[in-house]
């Protein structure tokens, strides 16, 4: 699954020229309320980051101060599902989990990359 994360970002990268991308430690995930297929993946860069399995069209929003900095839409149900299945394995695993976006929100990279390699 790691695998299939990082190719889905790296295909999206390559046809970017030359992005630069943002990495952040991911410290944990929490249902957003009221929502069932809805989460709040905590990130100490952004206020909020959202990861929305339950709209018509499934993405990440990431917000500072209460505006919306960046989108990454889903086209594929499975890519949402396989960001959650590997955030929340890895934190069954007690694995660290690294974030890799665009800074265009075109891309996103999910590892296991220590912290320290993830700042």
């Amino acid at each position: 699954m790691k695998k299939v994360i990082g190719l889905v970002g790296l295909l999206s990268a390559f046809t970017i020229q030359a992005e630069t991308f943002q990495r952040m430690p991911v410290l944990g995930l929490v249902p957003v309320e009221n929502m069932y297929a809805s989460f709040e993946v905590l990130t100490p860069k952004y206020d909020k980051v959202i990861l929305d399995c339950q709209s018509f069209v499934n993405g990440m929003t990431f917000y500072n101060n209460k505006k919306i900095v960046h989108e990454i839409k889903m086209v594929n149900y499975e890519d949402c599902s396989n960001v959650y299945n590997f955030i929340s394995q890895s934190n069954q695993d007690k694995k660290p989990v690294c974030m890799e976006i665009g800074e265009e929100g075109s891309a996103l990279n999910l590892s296991n990359d220590e912290a320290s390699a993830c700042q």
